[in-house]
C-alpha cells in the first residue's frame, strides 16, 4: 500500500477523527477533508494547530507518527507508539561498534565517502547543465575524496577525516557561489540562503530520526559526529549521503534561479536575518517532499527516497548485528527523473 506524509500548514488546523479517518477542520471554512489512517505515514504540524486525543490514538495504533517541526525545521517533539520497536542486543551491539576505534571510524568513512561523491557528482551535473568549468574544483574534491580510503583507523583519525570532509564541502559551495550570490554555508546562519537550506536540512533529520526509531537504533549514539547532550549523533551520521539529492538538488535550482529573493518568501527578525515565512515554508516542504518521493535504483531495484532511507538504516541496523558484512552509503548516480510527489498539504 503507498502511504503519504500528511503535512498541517494551515494556522488554526483541528486534528480529529472519525472511525478509521483522520478529519481536518479548518478555521473559517465549512469544508472538511478526510483521510484514511491506512494511508498516511506521519502527520507534520508546521503551524498551531490542535490534536484531539482520539486523533492521537488512532495515529499511534496505526504506528502513524505526529511531528512537531520548528521555525527551523527541525523537529522539536514527536509522538510516536510506546510499543518496543528494536531489541536489546540491537543497541547493545550498535553500543559496541560505536566503541569499537576501528569498526566505527570504517562506518564513518562511508558516511562522509557517499556524501562527498555524491557532492562532486552535483557538481559536474551542474556544470554540465549551466556549462560552467568547475574541472579545479572538481579535480580537487576527488583528489581528496581518493586519500580517504588510505586514511588509517587511530584516536586522530575523525578529526583528520572532518578536515578532509570541509575541504570538500569548501570546493563544492565554491561551485555554487559562481552560479548565485550565496556567501557560505552556515549551519547556524540566518540570511536567506542558510535559513533556507537549514529548513531544508530540518525535514530530513526529521525523517532519518523517525527511521532511527521505528528500524530500533539509538538516534544519539553516533559513530562519526560527538555524542553531546541533545544531539542526536546517529541521525546526523545518516543524514550526510542523503544531503545531496534530498535537500541540495531540490533547492539549489531555487538559488540560482534567484526564486528566493521574492520578498514574500521570508521574514525579516534582524539586520541581514530572515526566517522562513509561511509562503516559504511551503517551498521548502514542497521542493523537498518532490525529492523525497523520488525514484532511485537501489540493490537493482527501484525505491522512492523515502524508502530508501529505511532500507539503508535497517542495512545499518543488521550490519550492527553482524548480519550485513559492509555498509555503503546511498550512491545518488542511481537517482530516476523526478515524478509528482504523494504528499498533501492538508489544505
Amino acid at each position: 500500500m503507498i502511504t503519504t506524509d500528511l503535512l498541517i500548514d494551515t494556522y488554526g488546523t483541528r486534528i480529529g477523527s472519525s472511525g478509521e479517518r483522520i478529519v481536518l477542520s479548518f478555521p473559517h471554512i465549512k469544508e472538511k477533508k478526510e483521510y484514511p489512517i491506512r494511508r498516511l505515514d506521519k502527520i507534520v504540524i508546521l503551524r498551531p494547530a490542535s490534536l484531539t486525543t482520539h486523533a492521537v490514538q488512532l495515529a499511534l495504533e496505526h504506528d502513524v507518527d505526529i511531528v512537531y517541526l520548528g521555525a527551523f525545521g527541525k523537529p522539536i517533539g514527536r509522538l510516536f507508539s510506546s510499543e518496543p520497536k528494536g531489541l536489546a542486543s540491537l543497541r547493545k551491539s550498535q553500543l559496541e561498534i560505536s566503541n569499537s576505534v576501528e569498526k566505527s571510524f570504517d562506518l564513518a568513512k562511508s558516511f562522509v565517502k557517499g556524501k562527498c561523491a555524491n557532492q562532486i557528482n552535483y557538481i559536474e551535473i551542474l556544470g554540465h547543465q549551466y556549462k560552467k568549468d568547475f574541472s579545479t574544483e572538481i579535480l580537487q574534491a576527488q583528489t581528496m575524496l581518493d586519500s580517504i580510503n588510505i586514511l588509517p583507523a587511530t584516536d586522530k583519525s575523525k578529526e583528520q577525516l572532518l578536515g578532509m570532509e570541509g575541504y570538500i564541502a569548501d570546493r563544492y559551495f565554491r561551485c555554487l557561489k559562481k552560479m548565485s550570490a550565496f556567501k557560505a554555508r552556515i549551519p547556524q546562519g540566518r540570511d536567506k540562503y542558510n535559513s533556507m537550506l537549514n529548513y531544508g536540512y530540518g525535514i530530513l533529520y526529521n525523517e532519518v530520526e523517525r527511521m532511527c526509531l521505528y528500524i530500533g537504533l539509538d538516534p544519539y549514539l553516533g559513530l562519526y559526529h560527538s555524542e553531546r547532550y541533545g544531539k542526536p549523533a546517529l541521525v546526523l551520521d545518516l543524514v550526510e549521503e542523503f544531503r545531496v539529492p534530498i535537500v541540495d538538488m531540490a533547492l539549489f535550482p531555487l538559488f540560482i534561479s534567484r526564486e528566493i529573493n521574492k520578498r514574500k518568501y521570508f521574514e525579516k527578525v534582524g539586520t541581514g536575518q530572515y526566517q522562513l515565512s509561511p509562503e516559504g515554508k511551503a517551498l521548502v516542504v514542497g521542493s523537498v517532499m518532490k525529492h523525497l518521493y523520488r525514484d532511485a535504483k537501489w540493490d537493482s531495484k527501484k525505491y522512492a527516497m523515502k524508502r530508501i532511507i529505511e532500507n539503508q538504516i535497517r542495512t545499518l541496523a543488521r550490519h550492527f548485528a553482524g548480519k550485513e558484512s559492509k555498509y555503503k552509503a546511498f550512491d545518488a548516480t542511481t537517482l530516476l527523473p523526478i515524478e509528482s510527489p504523494l504528499v498533501d498539504d492538508g489544505r
